[in-house]
């Protein structure tokens, strides 16, 4: 129900516009002057409020606090965050579809997967918003660097400083906590940057100790198309495909090692990405 909200809010200024040139041109030649003055007013009030919601949400991302983590749930900013990501999500002109739904398991789980682009933490969070699965990504220091990416911060967005080893291990344990306590999932990427190309790099192995502190499974997902995005964007659409490719139990989790896990997940991950990128 809230997507389809969602999506009323934002065609409702061009359909409006639409249905106001069409009856205005049954005037006559007086029709086509007041459907230019409806267009211009139609286009003016259709800016006017995006600039002002980006306007209050840029001044309400200078307000986070960002020394330490976010540690409780926070609807009022992770609704924020949605409204965000859905806005980027149709600029990018992404066509989200998902696979092995079936595999996504009850109650909290670590996510991660493979890393082509910037969009793909959007790509993911915008298609589990639709079953009313929250998420919550281990991102870079940069990005919160940003005034109105900062805001991800009071979602329970984490950094994780990888030069850092000390503070790297604060934020596995802060991940670890947010599971624990049944605040929110949490996804993270093994490979800590975007790959410039479809092979996989090298896993931080050491991210798979947040699931196994947390005594929680691990959701993979294999993100496919996101690398053409830049590419494509904004002249042509671009389908992206996340396939939920397994899912490890808690017990296994706990009873593997961090490099077992890496080498389980990537084989995952390079078995559906051959399906997956398959033309």
């Amino acid at each position: 129900m809230g997507r389809k909200k969602d999506e009323l809010l934002f065609w409702a200024a061009p359909l409006a516009l639409i249905g106001a040139v069409v009856c205005t041109l049954a005037c006559g030649v007086r029709g086509w002057v007041m459907a230019a003055v409806l267009a211009g007013f139609f286009a003016a009030w259709y800016v006017g409020v995006v600039l002002c919601w980006v306007i209050l949400v840029w001044l309400v991302s200078l307000t986070v606090d960002l020394s330490k983590p976010e540690a409780e749930d926070r609807p009022f900013y992770r609704w924020l965050c949605i409204t965000i990501i859905g806005l980027l999500v149709r600029v990018g002109r992404l066509r989200i579809t998902v696979k092995g739904w079936e595999n996504v398991p009850e109650g909290r789980f670590l996510l991660v997967g493979n890393h082509r682009s910037n969009y793909d933490p959007i790509a993911a969070v915008w298609a589990m918003r639709r079953r009313g699965v929250d998420v919550a990504f281990i991102t870079k220091p940069e990005n919160m660097k940003i005034p109105l990416v900062r805001l991800i911060h009071k979602a329970n967005f984490l950094v994780i400083d990888r030069d850092d080893p000390r503070r790297a291990i604060a934020t596995i344990n802060a991940a670890a906590d947010l599971l624990g306590r049944d605040v929110v999932n949490v996804g993270v990427y093994p490979e800590g940057t975007r790959s410039k190309a479809v092979q996989m790099g090298p896993f931080h192995n050491a991210v798979f100790k947040i699931a196994q502190k947390a005594k929680v499974p691990i959701l993979v997902a294999q993100t496919a198309g996101s690398e053409k995005i830049g590419k494509n964007c904004p002249w042509r659409r671009t389908d992206v495909t996340i396939d939920f490719c397994a899912c490890i139990p808690a017990d296994e989790v706990t009873a593997s090692s961090t490099k077992a896990l890496g080498e389980r997940v990537r084989a995952c991950l390079e078995r559906a990405g051959e399906e997956n990128d398959r033309p």
